[in-house]
């Protein structure tokens, strides 16, 4: 996959579909869409293009930075494993807001993108106004671009989006989640020496240093999870939170237990793929109180596990 990070670099060799949108996790409704566009391009002997944003457009109009579901490097990584040939990431800022839907179309898909089939969301527009849609597409540029308009997806009947995916993170609903992702909800980062209160109450812990300060966290509290680290795939306990037991400072930690493993995991990239919450997080009396805690939280995993 080549991957572009302004137009004025693009360089394409042949015609290609493409499809835009932030695709921030790469949900079910967003695989509808890459789907289309991998099916389109194969049938016609066409590249695959997708266009993205480097930030949330909220971002923009907000002047807040807001948590992503994935942030870029994830995303670049997932597009490239579903195969995409050419992935254009550009910043969604006043140029794009202001640019219209025709010079979008004809100087970018056109020009330099070489574009003859363009797949579409069912609610994606672009350009200046929001004015660029399938419907634009084929009034103003029919005759040279063919559109492929791609339906909802649902689960349980509600419309699959990345806000309802993060309302249901916040409310410690993984599976919810989960099920609109189509596969685990996951952070990965780098495993860092913490303060070893774990291991001194009998269960160690890998203290995780998130790769991305952008991504999104769920509802604080104990996750039964999957763990993959470089010896392979292990089920675990994580924590996130703050600690009231063991710490009062004002950041959020995120630890992990690893069932049936031993061993050392410093420097080790670590990515916790989270299964379902366990409880909320709360503060114990006693560091007797916290170790019954954590037993019966593992009790309860091997159990569900079983």
């Amino acid at each position: 996959m080549k991957c572009f990070y302004s137009f004025d670099t693009v360089i394409v060799d042949s015609p290609t579909a493409v499809t835009i949108g932030m695709f921030d996790g790469l949900h079910l409704g967003h695989l509808k869409v890459i789907d289309g566009c991998l099916s389109t391009s194969k049938t016609n002997q066409l590249k695959t293009c997708v266009i993205s944003f480097s930030n949330h457009p909220a971002d923009h109009f907000t002047g807040k930075r807001n948590e992503l579901l994935m942030p870029m490097q994830e995303k670049i990584d997932a597009f490239e494993n579903l195969g995409i040939d050419y992935l254009v990431i550009i910043p969604f800022d006043a140029y794009i807001v202001e640019l219209p839907a025709k010079n979008f179309i004809q100087e970018l898909l056109i020009g330099r993108l070489k574009a003859e089939k363009v797949v579409l969301g069912y609610d994606n527009h672009f350009g200046k106004n929001r004015e660029g849609s399938i419907s634009f597409i084929n009034e103003h540029f029919g005759d040279v671009l063919e559109t492929i308009a791609i339906d909802v997806a649902k689960v349980d009947e509600v419309i699959v989006s990345s806000s309802q995916i993060k309302k249901y993170l916040s409310e410690g609903d993984i599976t919810k989640a989960n099920a609109m992702l189509g596969l685990p909800f996951s952070i990965s980062g780098i495993v860092v020496h913490g303060n070893q209160n774990g291991r001194k109450i009998g269960f160690p812990t890998a203290n995780m240093a998130l790769k991305a300060d952008n991504k999104f966290i769920p509802q604080l509290g104990v996750y039964l999870c999957q763990v993959k680290i470089e010896a392979g795939l292990f089920f675990g306990l994580t924590n996130m939170g703050y600690r009231p037991t063991l710490n009062k400072d004002d950041g959020i930690h995120i630890e992990t237990h690893l069932l049936d493993f031993d061993g050392e995991l410093y420097g080790q990239r670590i990515e916790i793929q989270f299964i379902e919450k366990i409880r909320s997080e709360k503060r114990f009396d006693s560091f007797e109180d916290l170790k019954n805690q954590i037993a019966a939280d593992l009790a309860w995993a091997r159990m569900y596990l079983a």
